[in-house]
């Protein structure tokens, strides 16, 4: 979404860094890019973890959702199905998507107190 707004064709930002192959997973609309998705895309998903709680918290919940999606994408993609705890987490940042996007639907129609998104809903914390 961001990438076509601004540049484009996907395939302009990706061909402007020679490791990246042409069939690379960001090429999608929905990629979000930042420096630290450029640096290193195997093991940075915790870093953008932590920059959708940063977006959650700030209240800026579609992209904080997008985020964790992309997140979700990356995990589904490198972790071991058979490792519990990477199911696990891969459906932690599943729920946070969700959570995050409710949260930003409630606050585009501006509805009440009493029809917000609670994290619980979602099978999170309350923490």
């Amino acid at each position: 979404m961001l990438i076509k707004e601004h540049f484009g064709d996907p395939g302009v930002m990706t061909r402007q860094f020679p490791y990246m192959k042409s069939n690379f997973l960001w090429k999608g609309d929905d990629f979000i890019l930042t420096p630290e998705a450029l640096a290193n895309p195997k093991n940075k998903y915790h870093g953008l973890e932590r920059l959708a709680l940063e977006h959650h918290a700030a209240g800026e919940w579609r992209l904080a959702g997008e985020y964790w999606l992309i997140t979700a994408g990356w995990r589904r993609n490198l972790m071991d199905p058979e490792n519990e705890r990477h199911v696990e987490a891969l459906q932690f940042a599943l729920r946070h998507v969700e959570y995050d996007r409710a949260l930003a639907e409630w606050k585009k129609k501006k509805l009440g107190r009493n029809a917000m998104p609670y994290p619980s809903q979602f099978g999170l914390s309350d923490d």
